[in-house]
């Protein structure tokens, strides 16, 4: 067996905790699932704290940061930014964001991450729907819309479907479109 890397923890913690929750996140859990002895998760990690850590950075590198920045080179205008962010959101899948959502609620290393996390998505989508009204104060509010809508719907049974949450927030950008129509006339 080919020696193993940090990557290949990060990968193996974020399968676990995508299928099955938080509670597979275990040095002798990972360590078996790997075939391998504790002894190589220490090689690479001081702590279960530090791999959760590299596993939310992985995260944040690979979803929020590339979907944010792919946004803003692809697209020609704001409005085109905007329909590209929905659509990368969108077709991704969001069980990581709510498994970790919902361990945040019993693990305070986890909470702090998704603190920092939420706070970020939420300046970058309020400096982009800023752009967009023209107007600091109705961008800021069409991003906490736009935002909390979307944590909405990772926390709504039956779920909607990616096709579903993609034509709600097409119909919400469309109403903010209107409004700004509205009040620059």
């Amino acid at each position: 067996m080919a020696t193993l890397q940090r990557k290949d923890w990060v990968d193996a913690a974020q399968q676990a905790l995508i299928k099955s929750g938080p509670s597979e996140l275990s040095i002798v859990k990972l360590s078996s699932r790997l075939g391998v002895t504790r002894g190589s998760f220490y090689y690479h990690f001081k702590s279960l704290n530090d791999l959760i850590d590299a596993l939310i950075l992985h995260w944040e590198q690979e979803v929020v940061d590339k979907g944010f920045s792919e946004a803003q080179a692809k697209a020609a205008s704001v409005g085109e930014e905007v329909r590209y962010l929905i659509e990368f959101v969108t077709h991704l899948s969001d069980r990581q964001d709510l498994v970790l959502r919902q361990w945040a609620s019993q693990n305070t290393h986890v909470k702090r991450h998704m603190e920092r996390l939420d706070q970020k998505r939420l300046a970058i989508m309020t400096e982009l729907f800023q752009r967009l009204a023209g107007d600091k104060g109705r961008g800021a509010s069409y991003a906490k819309v736009a935002f909390y809508g979307y944590i909405g719907c990772l926390n709504s049974y039956p779920r909607p479907s990616s096709d579903m949450q993609k034509a709600l927030s097409l119909e919400i950008l469309n109403l903010f479109e209107r409004d700004l129509k509205r009040n620059r006339t």
